[in-house]
């Protein structure tokens, strides 16, 4: 991930989609960040809910500010009566910790996590709300490792930029970049608008699913 898109970040936001499945409204996400100067650190969270499928996952994290490499992680991931819970912490170079999944009536199934940092590892979510300020034009590609804290793995992946046409969302009509990302669990398509001479996130496509986040328009005053 490169060092100045990092930089570039503003000290604190907040992406709120609208999910889409089947071009129907059916949950939503709000990723935020913030910058915290004393520690070093950007911490963020995630808040998303499929509410047809009755899952709701909370996420509190932090990333290391100049590098996005993964500090720590929190989830708890809800579907119907069942609980997935995510804990690990960098220690010595290496995300330690587990997942315990739960469901009434059932003995509680747990794993470790001993994952190690790469020299470019950053935090899987941390890409998305970092993705519009990414150094990418049309064709340019990077590829690093990422840390994908709902399995407690790693995986290499890579982003591609690439024309993304004319779209329609929930906030009008966009000309944007699309980013390919490609290689982990679930590859995306994050499309990026440039409105009024600032990039941001206007629609996350699921790949392989009729699910799409599209940008909810801010309200005057915001």
């Amino acid at each position: 991930m490169a060092a100045e898109s990092i930089a570039a970040l503003p000290d604190s936001g907040e992406l709120h989609l609208q999910m889409l499945v089947e071009d129907e409204p059916d949950g939503f996400m709000r990723l935020g960040w913030q910058r915290d100067e004393e520690s070093g650190l950007i911490r963020f969270y995630d808040r998303t809910m499929w509410a047809s499928r009755q899952i709701y996952e909370t996420l509190e994290a932090s990333v290391d500010g100049s590098t996005a490499a993964p500090v720590d992680i929190n989830i708890t991931f809800f579907q119907e009566t069942a609980i997935l819970t995510v804990e690990a912490r960098e220690q010595d170079g290496v995300m330690v910790g587990s997942r315990i999944f739960t469901r009434p009536g059932a003995d509680d199934q747990s794993a470790s996590i001993e994952t190690p940092v790469t020299e470019s590892m950053v935090m899987r979510g941390a890409v998305f709300f970092l993705a519009p300020t990414l150094p990418l034009e049309i064709g340019d590609s990077i590829t690093f490792d990422w840390f994908a804290p709902l399995w407690g793995s790693a995986a290499t992946v890579t982003l591609t930029a690439a024309d993304g046409g004319t779209i329609q969302t929930l906030g009008g009509t966009h000309e944007p970049i699309r980013i390919e990302v490609r290689g982990g669990s679930t590859d995306n398509d994050i499309y990026v608008s440039a409105n009024d001479g600032v990039r941001e996130v206007v629609r996350i496509d699921v790949l392989g699913q009729p699910m799409r986040f599209e940008a909810v328009p801010a309200v005057a005053g915001e």
